[in-house]
């Protein structure tokens, strides 16, 4: 089953005269956990915009093709509107993220359930098991904005998670946390066996061992898609250094072909 489907996409920020995506075609299945990667401008964050339905709608801008999000166009009103609560967006700033109506986290991750209005016996359930799901359960009674960057960013966390999403979009959503939370955070996707995630980040080492689909953008347009080691390990996705550490050292050491991207990769690729 497909959870998103892009064809022919293409988008042009306001303002400017050459595209973020070209002609991008990309099927995000169901209840797999999606990497999407590249390097700097490739893309990705553009991406996740206009599957959440923030670009065009709300930031401008020229779109083309087609997109479709649990079967609905996110950049029409009602498009919109249907998938309030269904789509939810981590950014990578998180106070940018705050609803500055609250005074404690456990208010701040209860706003989102609250605005869909679920009853208090199911948002008191879902907040408290979101605050011990992210290990800040001790921060429930912190107000927001005396909190850490690390911190804030696992109570947005929390409150994307607390609306029990059916997809996850994350923009690079370790960019905050130090390298044992980062992993943690990463561990956690393949367990939301209910939603589909769609995590956009240039974090390829962590990360990818926690993913099930990888695509890679370069230029606006899809330059690699499979499985971890099908589309990172490719010469061209290393030559782009969107690949693995390990993809580059053994490129850089005379690797071709398909070159393996982690430790186990590589005793596998001297063995055959």
């Amino acid at each position: 089953m497909t959870a998103i489907e892009v064809a022919g996409l293409g988008y042009t920020h306001p303002g400017s005269d050459q595209p973020a995506l070209a002609d991008l075609d990309v099927s995000i299945p169901a209840g797999r956990v999606t990497l999407v990667t590249g390097r700097l401008g490739a893309g990705c964050s553009t991406l996740l915009e206009i599957l959440a339905g923030v670009a065009p709608r709300l930031t401008g801008g020229t779109l083309t093709g087609t997109v479709r999000v649990l079967g609905v166009d996110p950049s029409t009103r009602e498009g919109g509107r249907t998938l309030v609560g269904r789509v939810v967006m981590l950014l990578p700033t998180p106070s940018s993220q705050l609803s500055g109506m609250t005074s404690t986290v456990r208010d701040e991750v209860a706003f989102g359930p609250a605005n869909l209005g679920w009853d208090r016996q199911r948002i008191a359930r879902v907040v408290d098991g979101e605050l011990d799901r992210l290990g800040i359960a001790g921060l429930a009674d912190r107000d927001p904005a005396t909190l850490s960057g690390g911190e804030l960013q696992r109570v947005i966390l929390a409150g994307c998670l607390a609306m029990e999403p059916e997809v996850l979009l994350l923009d690079e959503p370790a960019a905050e946390l130090d390298p044992p939370m980062a992993e943690r955070l990463y561990a956690l996707l393949p367990e939301l066996t209910a939603t589909t995630v769609v995590l956009a980040t240039t974090d390829v080492d962590r990360a990818s061992p926690h993913v099930q689909e990888v695509v890679v953008l370069d230029g606006g347009g899809v330059v690699a898609a499979g499985s971890p080691s099908e589309a990172l390990g490719q010469e061209a996705v290393v030559g782009l250094d969107a690949g693995s550490t390990v993809a580059r050292i053994v490129y850089e050491a005379g690797g071709r072909g398909r070159l393996p991207i982690d430790v186990a990769g590589v005793r596998e690729w001297i063995a055959s």
